[in-house]
């Protein structure tokens, strides 16, 4: 009877911790569905993430967009998170995470995620491991081809300047088409100047003018302003003045620089708006401040000129002088006539001919005119080295100044290579005094001037002004071309044709001979 008991007991005794492990198991997933259910009650909703952005309060997006990305794994989820680590809403940037994260969304074919992430691809440092042009391409081709209409302007842009993609201007054409039909601005507006240019299609004015009117009636600056340009001078468009300049404030309005500056024009001048100073100062002002330098220096204009604005010589100073120290020569070279002409103040030759100098190095040519005629004058003295006003001389010559032509002629006499080289180019346009202008050629050339070099083979082979002679010729143009004369070089080879090998060798010692010869002088005499 003993054994019996112990025989039913032990089963009994074996079932016991079974029993207890099943228990803990229910209790532990009780447990786990409780906290799922807590994680779940506790994470903010979509729409709750969407009101904390509406009032600003990026961090309770950021933490509750990471917490969705990361426990539901929803491709939107994914794809705001990865935008705010980009914009750095709620915390610092993290472009590696975001594009992590934005990766994720497109595999999950996420078409706004693919966009943003092509752009970051392309927007990396050219020589950084972060950008992927290709990446970029395959990244809105797909997009695009499921009709995302940003993907295809994007799409339209790589295959327009092939980047990460061959160059192809009918595929940058068509997919700047779909991206205009599905009412992308900018689309409208580059599809606008492929019609206007005929860049991927036939050229087609009326359509041009169709999607520029498009993309400006939807709010895009640009558009507003060339719609505005076109309506005032009747090119593309009927002409309408009136609706040129209500295109052309909704533009400026919008920010655009260049149509800031050209509607304070018009009210400075009065062009089919009432002339008013204060709407002038204002778009003018506005230009300027956003680093535009031809609103300065129309303020500048304006204040020196009076009319519309008071005269004010110190303030047209001012305006001229932000202008020039950002490089606009125009700027540089009123100031140069303000202190020539006392403008203000008593005159200064002297700074007015370093603004002047200022101008022609900021690219503005005209003042090389009034230079030459100082020359001319004389007044260049001691203010400027003779060599580089020879080419401000011969510009006022040009326009008649006979002083000035005078003057390059007292320096060919005096042995100024760039005024010998620059009389005789001005007899051979004038096609007189040649037998003057070979000798004046062959000085420089002896000189060492390699334009009067060339010139010099010009002539002799042409027998211009001097006998006709192959020889000397290809020995003048072989010099030439040694010092780096591209023509030159070519010139020879034809002559070279209508020599016999005894010319051509004849020459060729005649190079070697001069360049023997200037290698056996003091360099003081080479560089003179």
């Amino acid at each position: 009877m003993r054994q019996f008991t112990r025989i039913v007991v032990l089963p009994v005794l074996l079932a016991l911790p079974g029993s207890l492990v099943a228990q803990e198991q229910e209790q532990a997933a009780d447990d786990a569905q409780k906290a799922t259910e807590s994680a779940v009650a506790d994470r903010p909703s979509m729409a709750e993430i969407e009101q904390a952005w509406q009032r600003g309060d990026y961090v309770f997006v950021r933490q509750g967009l990471k917490r969705h990305a990361e426990e539901t794994g929803t491709a939107l989820a994914q794809y705001r998170y990865g935008r705010v680590l980009i914009e750095g809403k709620g915390g610092p940037r993290d472009a590696t995470a975001a594009r992590d994260w934005l990766e994720k969304a497109v595999e999950q074919n996420h078409a706004e995620a693919a966009v943003l992430l092509g752009r970051m691809y392309l927007s990396a440092k050219k020589n950084s491991t972060n950008y992927r042009p290709d990446r970029a391409a395959e990244l809105f081709s797909n997009a695009a081809a499921r009709g995302q209409s940003e993907a295809q302007y994007y799409l339209a842009l790589l295959y327009l300047q092939g980047v990460g993609i061959e160059e192809d201007q009918k595929q940058a054409f068509n997919w700047f088409l779909a991206a205009a039909e599905g009412g992308h601005v900018q689309a409208q507006y580059e599809l606008s100047k492929a019609f206007a240019r005929g860049r991927g299609t036939k050229k087609n004015d009326e359509e041009a003018a169709r999607w520029l009117a498009e993309a400006a009636a939807a709010g895009h600056v640009e558009a507003q302003y060339f719609m505005s340009v076109a309506l005032d001078t009747g090119n593309g468009m009927e002409r309408n003045r009136a609706a040129a300049a209500d295109w052309l404030r909704r533009s400026a309005e919008g920010g655009l620089v260049a149509a800031q500056r050209a509607l304070g024009k018009k009210y400075l001048i009065g062009d089919y708006v009432k002339a008013d100073a204060e709407e002038a100062v204002r778009w003018l002002t506005e230009a300027a401040k956003r680093g535009d330098t031809q609103a300065m220096f129309e303020l500048g204009q304006a204040h020196l000129d009076g009319g519309t604005l008071p005269a004010d010589p110190g303030r047209a100073w001012a305006w001229f002088q932000r202008a020039s120290d950002d490089e606009y020569g125009p700027a540089s070279a009123a100031m140069g006539r303000m202190l020539e002409q006392s403008t203000g103040d008593a005159p200064d030759l002297p700074k007015a001919v370093r603004f002047y100098r200022k101008a022609l190095a900021q690219g503005d040519d005209s003042v090389a005119l009034r230079l030459g005629q100082l020359a001319g004058a004389g007044k260049l003295d001691g203010l400027a080295p003779p060599h580089h006003a020879v080419p401000w001389a011969v510009a006022a010559a040009g326009q008649g100044d006979k002083p000035a032509l005078d003057w390059v002629k007292a320096r060919a006499d005096e042995g100024l290579r760039p005024a010998q080289v620059a009389l005789a180019q001005i007899y051979l346009e004038a096609n007189e005094n040649l037998e003057e202008a070979a000798q004046l050629l062959e000085s420089a050339a002896f000189d060492g001037d390699v334009t009067a070099q060339y010139q010099l083979g010009v002539m002799l082979t042409k027998g211009q002004g001097v006998e006709q002679d192959y020889v000397q010729a290809h020995k003048w143009l072989n010099i030439a071309g040694a010092s780096g004369h591209g023509e030159a070089a070519k010139f020879r080879d034809v002559i070279s044709d209508l020599m016999t090998a005894e010319q051509i060798a004849e020459a060729q010692r005649a190079a070697r001979a001069y360049f023997e010869e200037i290698r056996a002088m003091p360099p003081d005499e080479v560089t003179k």
